[in-house]
């Protein structure tokens, strides 16, 4: 057997609205795809922009089709089976018969920004398909699977007295729920399930913005920038010396749905620190903790309490301070931003994050020249990267990127039952 290997892979910014893509390589043409790494979901889904299912000859269609409603955007789509390939320099790892979901509609597409998809990381709980084998059978569709997508005409699907097709995602979604349902391995599960990988990654980033010094700079030349640029690393973690430094802080996974973690207390500055509430018991059931850490999530987002404890928390620092994040309560705004000039960023608090663990009460902290993002969206300009708690969401917080910026993080979903993740400051 393979000895298991470690591959670290080059990754950026430039392509998702500041979240981190890497290059994954799919099906016979070996069709490069930039796949947005989301440690908040399992999926591994994209578009057909650049990868083109009818040339790939490793294409295996299925029965099965998946849908995911994100906190903004989603999609819907067949489930194909094909080869998937993951390499940089001599190293590279290549599965065969993968599960890829594609997306169904160009529509859709705009869930991703510039990147192809989303390479989910988190545990096989959110890898859901449904088996549409008797549906297509009953209705006699030829060929008798989702590949060629069979739901995208309009009014082809009934249910009751409704007439919907996939474009529908909330319709479509109910339709999908009254078939079986099959859970999927995800990618990173199966690689490390065949022994091709241990079973931990890592992920090293910089920025949650994409950084821009020249508003006439392509993508090529954003990519350049060294701000805009992280590694991803499969197999592999604290070996990597050279990404990091001095000791690491290790938090308990409490759930391996997400990286479900617990807030113990958020602090602002050398204010006292505030206890996080539990999540409400209502949500506990499906969302677990009070906190995921989330690496396909460009923002903090904290609770509806949680955010307020901060703006008081400016407010006795400097009356200026919530006027100049008041715009920002339009996420919309941060393709807009401030003048960076109108930002002190020594005059800004640290913010400081206590979570569980077994090894003690652990404080991460997002200073200010994270949660700021300064020549973002354009030079000269500052963008506020911190929000409250989203429409239809629980009072969970999202540890998103501006924290995991100042760390180098490694998801050991080896250690104890469930997994830990360690954060070391950043080299």
């Amino acid at each position: 057997m393979a000895q298991p290997k470690t591959i670290k892979l080059p990754i950026t910014n430039i392509y998702a609205y500041g979240d981190y893509t890497a290059t994954l390589h799919i099906g016979s043409e070996q069709s490069p795809v930039n796949l947005i790494l989301d440690s908040g979901s399992s999926t591994l889904v994209m578009n057909q922009t650049c990868y083109h299912a009818t040339g790939d000859t490793l294409l295996e269609p299925t029965t099965l089709a998946q849908e995911i409603t994100y906190g903004i955007g989603g999609w819907d789509g067949p489930v194909i089976n094909t080869q998937v390939t993951v390499e940089h320099a001599h190293d590279a790892i290549t599965m065969d018969n993968c599960p890829v979901a594609l997306i169904s509609n160009e529509n859709q597409n705009k869930t991703f920004g510039k990147a192809n998809g989303i390479l989910g990381l988190a545990y096989r709980h959110l890898n859901k398909s449904y088996d549409l084998a008797h549906y297509l059978d009953h209705h006699n569709i030829e060929p008798p699977h989702t590949y060629p997508w069979p739901f995208g005409t309009p009014d082809c699907v009934e249910m009751g007295n409704a007439h919907f097709n996939s474009d529908d995602l909330k319709q479509f979604k109910k339709f999908l729920w009254q078939q079986p349902e099959k859970d999927l391995l995800p990618y990173f599960t199966q690689m490390e399930e065949l022994g091709l990988t241990a079973n931990k990654w890592s992920f090293y980033s910089k920025r949650s913005s994409v950084h821009v010094t020249d508003a006439k700079a392509d993508d090529e030349a954003l990519k350049a920038d060294p701000l805009n640029q992280g590694y991803l690393i499969l197999g592999g973690g604290e070996e990597h010396t050279e990404l990091y430094q001095g000791e690491f802080q290790t938090i308990d996974v409490k759930h391996d749905c997400y990286y479900n973690v617990v807030l113990n207390k958020f602090q602002v500055g050398s204010g006292a620190p505030v206890a996080a509430a539990p999540i409400d018991q209502a949500h506990e059931h499906n969302y677990f903790t009070n906190a995921i850490v989330d690496t396909g999530c460009s923002v903090l987002a904290l609770t509806h309490d949680l955010f307020e404890h901060m703006k008081q928390g400016f407010t006795a620092i400097s009356q200026e301070f919530n006027a100049l994040i008041e715009p920002f309560k339009d996420t919309n705004f941060m393709a807009t931003g401030i003048d960076a000039s109108k930002i002190n960023l020594n005059d800004w608090p640290d913010l400081h994050f206590h979570f569980d663990s077994e090894t003690g009460e652990q404080v991460l902290t997002c200073k200010p020249s994270d949660y700021w993002q300064f020549n973002s969206p354009a030079p000269g300009k500052a963008v506020f990267k911190i929000i409250s708690q989203l429409p239809n969401w629980p009072n969970q917080s999202l540890i998103g990127l501006p924290l995991l910026n100042d760390y180098y993080v490694v998801f050991d979903r080896a250690e104890h039952e469930l997994g830990v993740i360690r954060f070391a400051p950043a080299s």
